[in-house]
């Protein structure tokens, strides 16, 4: 005889609940409540699913593991070391199968709310391999059933197999609907064919499109499709909007996107285009600390980036602005066009010869700077994890953190952002720095810490900065705000300090770094379309241990 609390639980899920009822009692008679606590492994990702869950109450996680795979040996490919982990989990205790889960997995979605199912679909068939590891995410409360005794029921009566097919296809239908539509319109916009003679097309997105984008892509992509070499067509639709968990929506019927430095591919967006169809994201610069690489990983993402463009152009820029701060040329450019010609302290300025210029971060760009800075006949003093034996031998000398701080007269920043360079500036160091001293930072803005910042303007341990990046510029840098009121406090104060001189993320910004940059991306989607997929592909930038 079926449990009614089994029975009354079927019929509060979606799934289930226009079923018959002579199929919700067959089913029933086979459910089981588990009370579990945290941290039980239900599924294990990688491994075959044995059951169906339905939710009682508590709450589940769905997770995916970002491990490399590693299918030596045999076994379901792709699966091998993914499943090992998965499984391990099950041998430990809740306490510590948490910790794994943050450690190694990122999260897919959260099942809760009472008649939320999971695992239906995959037992429908044998031998079907989870996505995701399901575990619980607090104490609940789960009804199960497992996969023979689901099959069993529905080939015992014909009528349940037809009952459960149409109750599935209207869940499935319903969920699909948006997609469907979207899909259509692109397909009715010419965005793949179906003519005998039409090459595979690979379709782009390009998210935050402004003018030099689509300039320099347009004419890319339509050389690209001339070339008869090529074995497919590739097509780049553009779109304004940045990307993050709302916009990515946008990507439905796209193979690959196209991001810049201020797109947000983080867990959640990354989950969105997977589930559309997205399987690259091809990043239009160097930088990638925006993309979530463990999310990218455990969804098989790749994820590919323009390692150099010009570096000239970058070190170039910095220069310019360290001109502009210690000149005063924006300043005095004003006041001639203004027909003030006169001379005053205000546009005073100091030799760079002799001074102290102090580089943090001796790579490509910073080593290019290093010549540069020797040109001017200044005491050139380094600090980087790893020394460059080229700027050693051009004269530069490698010192201590807390000496460059000490005895820089101007300082440039040319790191990468990375947890230990973050904020570099700060409140800490302030009293380390020699006063009056220049700052210079064209690399990221995170770099400095912006209230750390404007307290050594103010107190004038800091004389002057020529900053071409700003820690929060996501949300104004390459758009126009001179219409609109900022809100952020910190950048306000930043534009009316008179040391300041800003620019908005154009260091990169010259003919030859766009072409590059074009260049580049055109070959990552091509490679990418070619077979070359997450760590084989050249451009690769998803570590392969995080």
């Amino acid at each position: 005889m079926s449990n009614p609390a089994a029975i009354k639980i079927l019929k509060s899920t979606t799934w289930f609940s226009k079923c018959s009822d002579d199929l919700v009692q067959a089913l029933a008679a086979k459910l089981e409540l588990v009370d579990v606590s945290e941290g039980h492994v239900f599924i294990s990702e990688g491994l075959p699913v044995d059951k169906l869950m339905i939710l009682e109450s508590g709450s589940l996680y769905r997770t995916k593991m970002h491990v490399v795979d590693d299918a030596e040996g045999g076994g379901h490919p792709g699966h091998k070391r993914r499943a090992t982990l998965s499984q391990s989990l099950r041998n430990m205790k809740a306490a510590e199968v948490s910790s794994a889960i943050k450690e190694n997995a990122v999260v897919v979605d959260i099942v809760e709310g009472h008649g939320r199912v999971t695992g239906l679909l995959h037992i429908v068939s044998e031998n079907s391999y989870a996505f995701a590891t399901v575990t619980s995410k607090t104490p609940s409360k789960v009804w199960i059933m497992y996969a023979e005794d689901f099959r069993e029921i529905l080939s015992s009566n014909p009528v349940f197999m037809f009952d459960i097919m149409g109750n599935m296809a209207t869940e499935l239908r319903t969920g699909s609907k948006s997609l469907r539509a979207v899909m259509g319109q692109l397909r009715s916009k010419g965005v793949g064919g179906d003519g005998e003679n039409e090459k595979e097309t690979l379709r782009v997105l390009c998210y935050d499109t402004t003018s030099w984008v689509s300039d320099a892509f347009q004419p890319a992509v339509k050389a690209f499709n001339a070339d008869p070499e090529n074995s497919f067509q590739m097509m780049i639709d553009f779109t304004t909007e940045r990307l993050g968990p709302q916009s990515a929506t946008y990507a439905a019927g796209y193979e690959a996107i196209c991001t810049f430095v201020n797109d947000t591919a983080d867990a959640g967006t990354i989950q969105t285009l997977s589930r559309l169809g997205v399987n690259m994201i091809a990043q239009r610069a160097a930088g990638f600390d925006r993309v979530d690489t463990k999310a990218a990983r455990a969804y098989g993402m790749t994820v590919a980036r323009v390692p150099a463009y010009s570096p000239y152009a970058v070190a170039e820029m910095a220069i310019a602005l360290l001109m502009a701060v210690n000149r005063k040329t924006s300043k005095a450019s004003n006041r001639v066009k203004m027909a003030n010609f006169s001379l005053d302290a205000g546009l005073l300025g100091v030799d760079i010869h002799g001074k102290t210029v102090g580089v943090m971060g001796t790579g490509k760009i910073g080593q290019i700077l290093c010549n540069i800075i020797l040109g001017f006949g200044a005491k050139l003093i380094c600090y980087d994890v790893f020394q460059n034996e080229e700027v050693k031998k051009a004269g530069g000398v490698y010192v201590t953190k807390d000496e460059i701080f000490a005895q820089s007269d101007i300082l440039f920043f040319m790191m990468p952002l990375l947890p230990a360079t973050r904020h570099t500036l700060n409140m800490d160091v302030l009293p380390k720095l020699k006063k009056g001293m220049m700052l210079i930072n064209t690399s990221r803005g995170g770099l400095v810490d912006t209230k750390a910042l404007l307290q050594g303007l103010r107190t004038g341990v800091i004389s002057g900065v020529g900053m071409d990046v700003y820690e929060n510029e996501q949300e104004y840098f390459f758009q126009d705000w001179s219409a609109k009121r900022i809100q952020d406090p910190d950048l306000t104060a930043l534009l009316g300090e008179p040391g300041v001189v800003m620019t908005a993320h154009q260091a990169f910004f010259t003919k030859e770094a766009v072409n590059k940059i074009t260049q580049t991306t055109m070959e990552n989607l091509r490679d990418f379309k070619l077979g070359k997929r997450e760590f084989d592909h050249p451009n690769n930038c998803i570590p392969k241990d995080d």
